[in-house]
């Protein structure tokens, strides 16, 4: 549902509330949700009930896991269509300009949201068929050079520039003043290592070709952790497993059927390819660099599980309905 849609169907905040009514209590019938008691009063001016039995007052939102939010879920219902039709994510910054809310507000109630998405991504059924196992490696983007190119990059303490200090106090003279900004100096470094061996954080990933794709942050890639995540997320019986070179994929063998190919000599050889995972991470990584710059790997975990909801639910058109319903689901 896009924008146009949410405004035309719901132009005040009551029929926001009934819509989400609908997906709490069937019929949009409410019950108590402290005492599971049927009988309760008229819906009152500030849209919410009371309990006959308990004699407590409750709205929709009570004990759910949109449980004490301030917003109108008008609000609500705007930002899972704006979230949702961003196809690599959108930042916080302007999902605050789209809703007229302040940051801290926008940040939370978009981590809240991939909360949602997290919840429907561990419903999935076993990947079969063939299935492709890959890990990337997500950080900060380094420049790299030629060895040729590569110099020391160090601050400017203790560097004169005798023709820029000339310069300065030419515009000083004028009233143009340059300060120096808070923080560390910048500094590049070229020698970052990529890939395996980084100090970037590892997230491996299963996809079934023309399926659904399974991901997760892994801080270890161990063996015993790679063969639980295949074992919980694949059929062992029904897929055949394609992997790159890595040596800890060979103790899968024992119980999948796996086929291998080389990066280091070619990256497909007649449809042997890891290019469907290759392509996923590419989504993450331009969510990344190009909507948030850097994430913390406190909250990677639920950017990754934004990539994998919208990717899983690329060909149909109820990812929006499918956030409310996992709004209205019970906290506890």
């Amino acid at each position: 549902m896009n924008v146009i849609e949410i405004a035309e169907k719901f132009p005040e905040e009551l029929d926001a509330i009934k819509f989400f009514e609908r997906f709490r209590w069937k019929r949009g019938k409410p019950i108590c949700p402290y005492c599971d008691n049927v009988k309760v009063s008229k819906r009152t001016k500030d849209f919410r009930f009371k309990c006959y039995s308990c004699t407590r007052t409750f709205s929709v939102t009570v004990n759910t896991k949109l449980h004490g939010t301030g917003l109108e879920l008008k609000k609500w219902l705007f930002a899972f269509s704006i979230v949702t039709d961003a196809k690599k994510g959108l930042s916080a910054m302007q999902l605050q300009r789209n809703l007229s809310i302040s940051y801290p507000t926008a940040f939370k109630m978009y981590h809240r949201i991939r909360e949602f998405m997290l919840d429907e991504n561990t419903e999935l059924d076993e990947l079969d068929g063939i299935v492709e196992m890959d890990e990337t490696y997500v950080g900060p983007k380094r420049p790299r050079l030629p060895n040729s190119q590569k110099r020391e990059m160090t601050s400017s303490e203790g560097i004169e520039i005798p023709e820029l200090d000339e310069r300065i106090d030419e515009l000083k003279e004028q009233g143009i003043k340059f300060k120096r900004g808070r923080g560390n100096p910048a500094k590049a470094d070229y020698d970052v290592k990529r890939g395996r061996g980084t100090k970037k954080i590892p997230v491996v990933g299963i996809v079934e070709r023309g399926g659904d794709v399974v991901a997760q942050v892994m801080k270890n890639l161990s063996a015993k952790n790679l063969i639980a995540m295949v074992k919980k997320t694949v059929d062992e019986d029904k897929a055949v497993l394609v992997t790159d070179e890595l040596p800890t994929y060979k103790k899968m063998d024992s119980f999948i059927e796996r086929v291998m190919i080389n990066h280091k000599k070619l990256y497909s050889y007649k449809g042997i390819n890891t290019n469907t995972i290759e392509s996923f991470w590419a989504i993450i990584k331009r969510q990344i660099m190009g909507q948030h710059h850097h994430v913390t790997a406190k909250h990677l975990p639920k950017y990754v599980a934004e990539a994998v909801f919208k990717y899983n639910n690329r060909n149909d058109d109820d990812m929006f309905v499918t956030l409310v319903k996992n709004a209205m689901q019970e906290k506890y």
